[in-house]
């Protein structure tokens, strides 16, 4: 995959990535517009410029992290949202077109990062145990962390 087609990829998601989680820590919610139109890009993107094998490793990735993250909003605590579902969609995409498995990586780094977070804010007294944390955030996160561990990688 041509790098300047790889920079491109990066700083789109990071651009909606940012801008999702700042209306998700905000408001807790994480709009469809905003979710929508990032899966949109990313598949325009994968069509003209990924690589046949990586695109179905990534699909699959996607598919399997994003049943995941449903089943958990389904259950009835209700853990996450349907926005997280929708977003993981495209994180769980786009980390492992990136990184092959990288999807499965930030599916769960996002937990682990989450339940860190909420741990925190326990602790310090912002929250309460009742109280839900936006898990958004910790998503982009891990999306982020999980790509700077696969391009560090790439270098060693």
């Amino acid at each position: 995959m041509p790098l300047l087609a790889l920079l491109a990829l990066h700083v789109i998601v990071a651009a909606w990535g940012i801008r999702l989680a700042a209306i998700d820590a905000a408001y807790h919610r994480l709009p469809d517009r905003l979710t929508g139109s990032l899966a949109i890009v990313l598949v325009v993107w994968a069509v003209v410029w990924g690589e046949r094998p990586l695109l179905m490793e990534a699909f699959q990735d996607s598919a399997l992290t994003t049943a995941a993250y449903a089943l958990c909003a389904v259950l009835p605590a209700k853990p996450l949202g349907w926005g997280d579902v929708k977003l993981q969609a495209s994180l769980g995409f786009y980390t492992s077109l990136v990184f092959p498995g990288g999807g499965l990586i930030q599916a769960s780094l996002a937990f682990v990062l989450g339940g860190m977070g909420a741990g925190w804010l326990l602790v310090r007294g912002k929250i309460r145990a009742d109280e839900g944390v936006a898990f958004g955030p910790f998503m982009v996160a891990a999306a982020f962390v999980t790509i700077a561990a696969a391009e560090s990688l790439k270098i060693i």
